[in-house]
């Protein structure tokens, strides 16, 4: 009886394994598979990214040119791929600047307060946006609203895998530090969301942006904007997607059979 017994808990045990095995199978992990999203759900990507705080004279000393302006227009987000569809790659290579969704806005200038350009239009570039099933945010660029009165610090795309896709564009400056939503009563101010996370008024910037030694500021800014950029992105702790695997731990087939098969001399051993 205790021999039928012993049997009947191996086999159980045996075919638990199996069985274990067998769902592994048929429901593979999304990070052995390529990035595709076959749930309802949108897959969320999000990106943490630590980063020097400027201040008012470094992101003046820092910036290609300064606007005054009006989101005019925020395009549609594309990946960063020639044909601007995600990218034929595993969840778990996706790797931040390389892999990115991007959104264009469009921002009417109305003034020029540094290195005057000729267009009265020009594109900012931000990292973010959501593209069929797939979103992807950060913790550090600007988001922006149509019809938005802002001052923006900008500086013009130096990043391999985004400054040949489009037209001619730039990035915020410092991130959100680089982006002041301006008010009617003569406030700039910088939030994350529903937060303000600074408030001073316009003509402080202003009186910043025009001091009498910004000439002088820009040529040393020059010599060293390559190394401030080398420091924020050293820092820069890459993308952290928010999907988990649903997967069984794997169990090898044959392992499991190699379990079997060692357990039944052991069992005759001891009825001997």
């Amino acid at each position: 009886m205790r021999n039928v017994i012993k049997y009947g808990i191996f086999l159980f045990g045996a075919l638990s394994l199996l069985t274990l095995n067998a769902l592994a199978l048929s429901n593979p992990s999304n990070d052995n598979t390529e990035l595709e999203n076959n749930s309802n759900e949108a897959i969320g990507i999000d990106i943490c990214i630590d980063f020097i705080q400027y201040t008012h004279e470094e992101l003046r000393d820092n910036s290609d040119t300064i606007v005054i302006g009006t989101v005019k227009e925020i395009l549609p987000p594309r990946w960063n791929t020639i044909d601007g569809k995600k990218p034929k790659k595993l969840l778990n290579k996706l790797e931040y600047p390389d892999d990115i969704i991007y959104t264009d806005i469009v921002i009417s200038v109305d003034e020029y307060l540094k290195n005057p350009l000729p267009s009265n239009e020009l594109i900012v570039r931000v990292t973010g946006g959501t593209v069929g099933d797939f979103s992807m945010t950060t913790d550090a660029d600007p988001s922006f609203n149509t019809d938005e009165k802002v001052l923006l610090y900008l500086s013009k795309d130096e990043r391999s895998s985004t400054r040949d896709i489009g037209p001619e564009h730039f990035l915020v400056t410092d991130f959100y530090r680089g982006k002041y939503t301006l008010t009617e009563d003569g406030k700039a101010i910088i939030t994350d969301e529903t937060v303000t996370l600074e408030t001073v008024t316009l003509e402080e910037l202003l009186n910043t942006i025009n001091q009498t030694n910004n000439n002088t500021n820009d040529t040393e800014a020059s010599d060293n904007k390559e190394t401030a950029n080398k420091e924020t992105a050293g820092k820069q702790e890459g993308v952290g997607s928010t999907i988990q695997s649903k997967r069984i731990p794997f169990m090898n087939f044959f392992w499991a059979l190699a379990a079997m098969i060692g357990a039944v001399p052991i069992v005759r051993h001891r009825q001997q």
